[in-house]
Parts: structure tokens; C-alpha cells; sequence
């Protein structure tokens, strides 16, 4: 029989067929596009809730030690508030401290003297790459900046 056949039923029945598998082709690709994103948006999930739980620990440590975490950093070592999967990825360190120091604060044309409190600096890291960086005071902005 000639695939060019003069009765219209035979013409078409490749034509459904190729119709059907461009259809499963379309339906493919979207599927793994889905699939793709919704893997993306689980991942970005479990990175916020990690960085959830070391922003906590590190107020918390920051909050109980305070500028003690200057002269014994042991407390940055227990990770009492980190799940055990995480205590070994993740390390707390001091990254800085500096003593109280005089500052001039002028607001509103008026000037005041005063001494900011001692500033401590923590990090969080994991392998070589810095998470993020936690200060126990917010550095002054000068009038130029």
C-alpha cells in the first residue's frame, strides 16, 4: 500500500500519531521544568533555615557572653542551640573586639559626648566560606559617608 494513498483514513492516521508524541514531548519538558524548580525553591528553604538557626545561636551567644566572648571564646564552642548535624559544619569565632571609645554625636544642631560600648564581631563559617557576620554594635556613620 503507498503511503501516498488516495483514501483520507490512512493519511491520517501518522498524522495523530506524531500529534500524540508532540504532545508527550511538551508535556515532558514542562514536567521536568517543574521539577527543576521545585528542587531549586526546597534547596533555597533548607539554606534560609540553616542560616535561621546560626543567626539564633549567635544572638544567643552574644546575648549570655556578651563582651566575655572576647577573653574565653568557649562558649562559641559548645553550639548549644545548633541541631548535631550542624555543630560539625558550622564554627563561631570572634572575629574582632574593640574596647569602649569617646564619640561626639551631633543630632538635630546639638552635640553630645558620649562612650559607645565595647563592640564584639561574630562569625559564622562553614569550611573556608564565611555565612554571615553578626556585631554587637552598629558602627557610627559619619556626616560625610
Amino acid at each position: 500500500m503507498s503511503p501516498f494513498s488516495s483514501n483520507p483514513r490512512n493519511a491520517q492516521r501518522g498524522d495523530v500519531l506524531l500529534e500524540a508524541l508532540v504532545g508527550v514531548v511538551i508535556t515532558a519538558l514542562i514536567g521536568a521544568g517543574m521539577a527543576h524548580v521545585t528542587a531549586r525553591i526546597v534547596n533555597n528553604q533548607h539554606d534560609t533555615a540553616v542560616d535561621a538557626l546560626v543567626v539564633n545561636e549567635l544572638r544567643n551567644v552574644m546575648q549570655v557572653s556578651g563582651v566575655d566572648l572576647c577573653a574565653d571564646a568557649a562558649p562559641l564552642a559548645q553550639k548549644n542551640g545548633l541541631p548535631a548535624a550542624l555543630k560539625g559544619d558550622i564554627v563561631l569565632s570572634a572575629a574582632a573586639c574593640a574596647a569602649a571609645a569617646d564619640a561626639s554625636v551631633q543630632i538635630g544642631g546639638v552635640s553630645f559626648q558620649g562612650k559607645l560600648p565595647p563592640a564584639v564581631q561574630l562569625t559564622a563559617s562553614r569550611g573556608e566560606q564565611d555565612v554571615l557576620t553578626v556585631s554587637s554594635v552598629v558602627a557610627p556613620v559619619e556626616e560625610g559617608e
